[in-house]
């Protein structure tokens, strides 16, 4: 059947049972290859925990829908992906993991003069989901603080 309209919430209160990270993968891969000849441009990734365990999923404006273990987006990510490819573990703590995805934002931030200025990083577990570092890089870079070749 068709997804209901609404969004997850009301997936919850018609199924009575929560969205699952990859059923909410299909619904907005399917809305965006529906409106793929609109000029939408679109790269996202959809992450949670399920009754499956921890995913991650990439869509993008093509309705492309993939599954996998680490992405990043946007004009930076090849320089973030060149990070996260050296220093990812799979044995990491929330500290490391943490610090592992701000070194590689930073890093892509300050290689790709298109990649945004703000830092916002979430942890997802299976109780939930916290936003656990924030950080303005303008306002780092004002206060000396910029970090990746002196800027």
């Amino acid at each position: 059947p068709p997804p209901p309209r609404g969004g997850p919430r009301l997936h919850e209160l018609t199924e009575g049972r929560p969205i699952t990270v990859a059923r909410a993968s299909k619904v907005l891969s399917g809305s965006l290859y529906a409106n793929r000849n609109l000029g939408l441009s679109v790269g996202t990734m959809i992450m949670g925990y399920d009754a499956s365990g921890p995913s991650i999923y990439y869509v993008d404006n093509s309705g492309s829908r993939i599954r996998g273990d680490m992405f990043a987006v946007g004009s930076g990510s090849t320089f973030a992906l060149g990070v996260l490819d050296t220093e990812f573990r799979r044995d990491m703590t929330e500290d490391e993991a943490v610090a592992l995805g701000v070194r590689a934002i930073r890093h892509a931030t300050f290689r790709d003069s298109f990649s945004g200025g703000y830092i916002g990083v979430y942890l997802i577990t299976r109780d939930g989901w916290r936003k656990v570092f924030s950080e303005d890089l303008a306002l780092s870079a004002e206060d000396g603080e910029g970090g990746e070749g002196g800027r």
